[in-house]
């Protein structure tokens, strides 16, 4: 059965952050909770947001909300949505920002703990507050994705929240304005997971042409324009273009993932980076599905300008050499030899029912060795 998702309202542009109070009073919202990390409050993203809104509109800042999505910050979120009367929750941030959102969101209105929902979006009962999204990276996509991951604790693995349009959020304001100031390693791998989004939404059996259309386009603006915007930060044009990937590549997702997030959940007990680490994995999982791909290869290669379906996996390998990436889990200091827990962990996720090929343990230690050489 095709499902053919529609997605919430998307305003991109440089200066798009100024629309915030005229786009939410126009949905009915007075009274905003303004949550970021304390980074992003010093460098005064809440006094902006703050200065965005409507006269008739009061902001509530929280800029404590910790820079991993955990439980605590999640359940801290909650908390302060619900003690001053708010009506939406501004996520401004990265996405373990606006993941941290999105659990809060079930939590105003849904009792904790927040993991007993993980894979069973119908005990959500109760009422979700209303989400608007600003991405500060250009890459998770989270802006516009109907889930999230939370992880119990710093060095635990995480969990997904979500499900249909249960934390989708209302409105995205993507300003490539606020992606300017990120340094080179942070835009090479946000820049590269909108990459694996798109691809591995692409990749994915189910059937949506759109998404198919927008998973594309995504993957050739990334390909275009992340070298420059790794080289040059104030690359403004190379700026646009990530930032509406990254938006590009959430949407692509609604498809769902594969073998590469698998992966960065597997990982995700450790403080590898998510975004590097799908597309560190990227170019084995494609050699490892190349056989149920050859076509959507062949696609990937016209947008990519590879001659033909057999030279994607190496020129994502020759991408991530040109974005200073590593080709191995190794090289993103990734230290632990745990091949048959990784395994293990990785053949039942959830991530593998959309993979074009579903992987068996062995498979998928034959994977993981290949990318902790």
């Amino acid at each position: 059965m095709a499902i053919l998702h529609n997605f919430g309202r998307v305003i991109l542009d440089f200066g798009a952050l100024n629309q915030l109070g005229a786009q939410t009073a126009a949905l009915g919202f007075r009274r905003p909770l303004l949550v970021t990390d304390p980074s992003l409050a010093a460098l005064g993203l809440i006094d902006k947001a703050n200065a965005a809104l409507t006269p008739d509109q009061e902001g509530v800042p929280f800029g404590e909300a910790d820079p991993h999505p955990i439980v605590a910050s999640v359940e801290a979120i909650a908390e302060a949505y619900k003690a001053n009367g708010c009506d939406v929750i501004v996520a401004m941030g990265g996405g373990s920002i606006i993941d941290s959102c999105k659990g809060a969101a079930i939590l105003t209105g849904n009792p904790p703990p927040l993991v007993q929902y993980s894979g069973h979006p119908e005990k959500v009962t109760g009422p979700v507050a209303p989400i608007v999204a600003i991405p500060t990276t250009a890459g998770t996509g989270s802006e516009v994705s109907r889930g999230g991951g939370i992880h119990p604790r710093v060095g635990e693995r995480e969990f997904g929240i979500g499900g249909e349009d249960l934390v989708l959020p209302r409105l995205a304001i993507c300003d490539p304005e606020l992606t300017l100031s990120l340094p080179p390693k942070l835009t090479a791998g946000t820049g590269m997971d909108a990459l694996v989004h798109c691809m591995e939404g692409f990749l994915s059996p189910k059937i949506n042409p759109i998404v198919d259309a927008i998973a594309l386009d995504g993957i050739h603006r990334v390909c275009t324009y992340i070298e420059r915007a790794v080289s040059d930060g104030n690359d403004r044009e190379a700026r646009w273009h990530m930032m509406l990937a990254a938006t590009q590549g959430g949407m692509a997702i609604s498809k769902g993932l594969g073998m590469a997030h698998t992966l960065s959940m597997a990982l995700s007990d450790t403080p590898v980076h998510h975004g590097a680490v799908v597309s560190v994995s990227m170019p084995v999982v494609l050699r490892f599905l190349e056989d149920k791909v050859l076509d959507k290869l062949d696609r990937l290669a016209e947008v990519m300008n590879c001659r033909n379906g057999g030279q994607v996996a190496a020129a994502i390998e020759a991408l991530n050499d040109r974005v200073g990436l590593p080709r191995t889990f190794r090289g993103l200091g990734y230290e632990k030899n745990d091949f048959v827990e990784l395994s293990a962990y990785s053949t039942p996720h959830r991530f593998n029912e959309t993979s074009p090929k579903k992987p068996s343990e062995a498979e998928f230690r034959e994977v993981i060795t290949e990318l902790l050489a």
